[in-house]
């Protein structure tokens, strides 16, 4: 499908390691990717390709604007350096996606593993003196 070849691609990844991003904005702003690859690296999740076009119209807003203001200098030295873009020929296995804007993606952050605490046996004399289990009668 030639639909997009006079547009430049970004990778999501790129967006996120170049340019400041995090995963809640690309899905915020952004929403769906214009298009979809395999992954090279595995069986993983498919790679999201978004159009140049599209990330500087959402750059230019206010919402993101603001968060690259927060940005540390030790993150910010990245938004001055070009970002890698690619044509849609120069990338394999393309699938473009019919309407982005009707796709809906839910973002779920991740939440810090909570170590389950084991429970602490009850002290040997505590315990019953019976069965630790109850028969149960059919008949």
């Amino acid at each position: 499908m030639d639909r997009g070849s006079c547009h430049r691609l970004i990778r999501a990844s790129d967006l996120k390691r170049q340019r400041g991003w995090t995963e809640t904005l690309v899905v915020a702003l952004l929403g769906a990717p214009d298009a979809l690859c395999p992954n090279p690296h595995g069986f993983r999740a498919p790679m999201r390709w978004y159009r140049q076009d599209r990330v500087l119209d959402a750059e230019a807003g206010e919402v993101f604007r603001r968060r690259a203001d927060r940005l540390a200098p030790h993150q910010s030295w990245r938004r001055a350096q070009p970002t890698r873009t690619w044509a849609p020929d120069e990338v394999d296995h393309l699938e473009w996606l019919d309407d982005p804007a009707r796709i809906a993606l839910f973002h779920a952050p991740r939440r810090p593993r909570l170590r389950r605490r084991r429970p602490t046996p009850p002290p040997p004399s505590a315990a019953p003196a019976g069965p630790r289990f109850e028969v149960l009668r059919l008949f």
